[in-house]
């Protein structure tokens, strides 16, 4: 017979929270508006199972890439298709009154008011917020003071290496 005391049962440890991946509409305007960082962060972006961000994106990515297509029209990925993947793969943070009273209260005060909107949805994901992904210096500004890790993935590795070379 064995003794009771000396039997250990192994505990299976709890379940990690889900890492959510807040992305921004700078983040995924690079998926359809080619620059440096395009390629970098679509890698990024396929390395997670769960993308999030704010109904803001619904308005400003379509018109931010109208707006691209005018400017720029050849760095313009053509495709509504592409663009309703990338609204559709994430999920979608509503604007509800707590995130609005969470942007007002924002700082540094610089920060605009739809990028106040996107932090305010960020921080509303609580412990399962993993970091946000964005380009926009004002909005990583006040991730830092936050303390949210922010994910910018500049050049592919290759070229980063070929542009530091004199």
């Amino acid at each position: 017979m064995s003794d009771p005391a000396t039997h250990v049962v192994a505990a299976e440890p709890p379940a990690p929270p889900a890492a959510i991946l807040y992305v921004d509409t700078s983040a995924m305007l690079k998926l359809l508006v080619r620059e440096a960082e395009s390629a970098a962060i679509e890698r990024e972006l396929l390395k997670w199972s769960e993308l999030a961000t704010s109904v803001i994106a619904e308005v400003e990515l379509p018109r931010a890439v109208a707006r691209a297509r005018e400017e720029r029209p050849d760095a313009v990925i053509d495709g509504s298709i592409v663009l309703q993947g990338v609204l559709a793969s994430a999920a979608i943070i509503p604007l509800e009154a707590n995130i609005v009273a969470r942007a007002r209260t924002v700082q540094p005060v610089h920060v605009g008011a739809l990028d106040a909107i996107h932090i305010a949805s960020a921080l509303s994901l609580g412990a399962q917020l993993a970091g946000v992904a964005t380009y926009d210096k004002r909005m990583q500004d006040a991730l830092d003071r936050e303390g949210i890790p922010v994910i910018a993935p500049n050049q592919a590795p290759e070229d980063q290496s070929s542009a530091q070379t004199p």
